[in-house]
C-alpha cells in the first residue's frame, strides 16, 4: 500500500507545472531561462494570450523595436508623424517604432515602408541593441569571427558584442551574422546588453548562471560552463577541460588548438619550503614570465603569466605550507580569445574553501533535513547545494515523461540523489555512488 501511495505522489508532482517558471516552454533547464525571466520581471517582455512565450518563433521587426527600446530604457515618448505607410499611428508598435526612427537607429527600406512583420537577424539586432543604448562603438583592426570580416558593415557591433561578452562563436568560430533571430535568442541578447548597461558598460558576467564546483578532496570552489567544460577527478587534481571539438578531443593532456583546461592541484611540501623561498623558486624556474603576488582569502599567493604561451598559473602558499596550484592554458586557434575570457572568469570565482573531514563529521542533520524534502517540488536544487559536494554521474534525458532526470552523488556524505529538472524536485536516494533506483 505505501509504495501504491508513493507512486500516486510522485505521479501527481510529475503532472504539475514547475512553479518556478513563468512560461510552460520555457522550464528552468532552458538555456535562456535566466534571460527571460528577467526580462519578463522587467516588463520588457511578455508572454501570449495562452501563456506560453514562443521561444522558437522568429522575432520581427515591430517586436525586436519594443524589446530593444524598454531594455535600453529609450524614451519613446513624443507627438510623432507617421514617415512609413505601413507603422500606422494606431499600430501598438507606432511609438517604439518612431522613437527609435527619431533617434536615427532603424530607417526604412528603398520603397519607403518600414516592414514590421520582416524577420530580423543577428547583426541587425545588435546594431538596433548597441545604438539604442548610445553606444559608440570602433572599427576592429582584423576580422571579428571567421564569417565577420572587418569590412562588413556590421563588424564594428559583432566586436563589441564579443568583447562585452553578449556572444560567443560556435566550435567552428562563426556566429552566422544573418541568422534570423528566435524569440529566445533575442531575449538573451536583450538581457545581455541591460546587465551591461546596469553594469555601466563592463562585459557581460559570463559566471552569472555558471554551476559552482567544490572540492571534495582540495580545499577550493569555482564556477564553470558545465554545458561547455567537462570535469575529470582524481584524488589529488580536479581537471576542468573544454575540448577541441573540431577534433574531437578526448584528453585534457595534449593543447589542440581550440582546446583549453584549468587544473587545480596541491602541493604538500614536504622539505617545508618557506613562503618567500618557494616564490623565489617559481619565479627563476618561469624566468621569462610575469608575475604578481597577490592575496586569496588572506593568503599570500603568486600569480605567473607566460603571454606567448597563453599560461596563467596560481600558486596559493596555505597557512599549514601546503600550495594550492591552479594552472590555466588555451590554445592558439580562432576560439583562443573566449576560452581566454571564460579562463578569466573562472579565476574570478575561485576562493578557498575548507575540507572536512569525512570520515570525522556527524552528517545525519544535513541528510534528514534533505531527505524531508523529498517530493517536494521547488525544493530539489535547494536542498541539493546543501551539500559541501555534488556532481551529475549521469543524466536521463528522456526522464520519466516531464524532463530530463539527473543523478547527483556526493561523496562527503556518499549519498546518490535522483533529481527531475522541470518541476525541481528529488524523486529519491540511495546510499552510494549508483544510478539503480
Amino acid at each position: 500500500m505505501k509504495k501504491i501511495f508513493l507512486f500516486l505522489i510522485i505521479f501527481i508532482l510529475m503532472s504539475l507545472p514547475a512553479a518556478a517558471a513563468s512560461f510552460p516552454d520555457v522550464p528552468k533547464d532552458h538555456v535562456n531561462y535566466e534571460a527571460v525571466e528577467f526580462l519578463r520581471e522587467k516588463g520588457v517582455i511578455e508572454g501570449y494570450p495562452d501563456g506560453t512565450f514562443g521561444p522558437e518563433r522568429m522575432v520581427n521587426r515591430a517586436e525586436a523595436m519594443k524589446v530593444i527600446t524598454l531594455a535600453t530604457e529609450l524614451d519613446i515618448t513624443g507627438d510623432y508623424e507617421p514617415l512609413f505607410p505601413d507603422v500606422r499611428e494606431n499600430d501598438w508598435f507606432f511609438q517604439y517604432v518612431m522613437a527609435a526612427q527619431h533617434k536615427g537607429i532603424v530607417e526604412g527600406y528603398g520603397d519607403g515602408e518600414f516592414k514590421p512583420s520582416r524577420t530580423v537577424s543577428l547583426s541587425e539586432s545588435l546594431k538596433m541593441l548597441i545604438e539604442s543604448a548610445g553606444i559608440e562603438t570602433d572599427t576592429p583592426d582584423s576580422d571579428v569571427f571567421v564569417d565577420v570580416k572587418k569590412n562588413d558593415w556590421f563588424a564594428p557591433y559583432l566586436h563589441y558584442a564579443s568583447k562585452h561578452n553578449m556572444i560567443f562563436a560556435d566550435d567552428y568560430g562563426k556566429v552566422y551574422p544573418h541568422l534570423e533571430m528566435t524569440r529566445a535568442d533575442f531575449a538573451e541578447l536583450a538581457y545581455r546588453m541591460m546587465i551591461i548597461i546596469e553594469n555601466k558598460g563592463k562585459p557581460f558576467p559570463l559566471e552569472k548562471n555558471w554551476r559552482e564546483y567544490v572540492g571534495a578532496t582540495l580545499p577550493f570552489r569555482i564556477k564553470y560552463d558545465d554545458s561547455e567544460w567537462k570535469v575529470l577527478e582524481h584524488m589529488n587534481t580536479v581537471i576542468f577541460f573544454r575540448p577541441d571539438k573540431e577534433f574531437s578531443q578526448f584528453s585534457p593532456y595534449r593543447m589542440y588548438p581550440n582546446s583549453a583546461v584549468v587544473t587545480v592541484t596541491q602541493d604538500f611540501n614536504e622539505d617545508s619550503v618557506p613562503r618567500d623561498q618557494y616564490f623565489e623558486n617559481i619565479k627563476t624556474a618561469f624566468a621569462g614570465g610575469q608575475f604578481k603576488n597577490f592575496t586569496l582569502d588572506n593568503f599570500n599567493s603568486l600569480e605567473v603569466v607566460i603571454p606567448d604561451q597563453r599560461i596563467v598559473d596560481w600558486y596559493i602558499y596555505l597557512n599549514d605550507g601546503r600550495v594550492l596550484t591552479v594552472y590555466t592554458r588555451y590554445g592558439d586557434g580562432f576560439l583562443g580569445y573566449q576560452h581566454q575570457q571564460s579562463i578569466k572568469a573562472m579565476l574570478g570565482t575561485f576562493a578557498y574553501s575548507e575540507v572536512g573531514d569525512v570520515s570525522g563529521n556527524d552528517y545525519s542533520d544535513l541528510l534528514s533535513e534533505i531527505f524531508q524534502n523529498l517530493l517536494v517540488e521547488g525544493k530539489g536544487m535547494e536542498s541539493l547545494d546543501l551539500l559541501p559536494d555534488k556532481k551529475i554521474i549521469e543524466t536521463d534525458t528522456i526522464g520519466v515523461g516531464t524532463g530530463p532526470v539527473d543523478y547527483y552523488y556526493s561523496e562527503t556524505v556518499d549519498y546518490t540523489f535522483k533529481y527531475e529538472r522541470s518541476d525541481d524536485v528529488l524523486l529519491d536516494q540511495r546510499q552510494g555512488r549508483t544510478t539503480a533506483f
